[in-house]
């Protein structure tokens, strides 16, 4: 599972042209205890927006069975 304080020390940038990287900062949102998402998955993935173009990634913690 994803731990806040590995997170803290990670920064994400999205890439716009040679040399031209805008910041992303998390956008997830929080948890809905009324959501059908399995509680298996709250607070293992995590959803960054670029700060110019509003792009966004989903990061995720791979399954065990799927690590090398």
């Amino acid at each position: 599972m994803f731990q806040l304080s590995s997170m803290e020390f990670l920064r994400f940038e999205h890439a716009h042209g040679k040399d031209d990287w805008h910041p992303m900062h998390e956008v997830t949102p929080a948890h809905d205890p009324a959501a059908s998402d399995p509680e298996r998955k709250w607070g293992r993935q995590r959803i960054f927006r670029c700060d110019s173009c509003a792009e966004e990634i989903r990061v995720d913690v791979a399954e065990d069975e799927q690590r090398g």
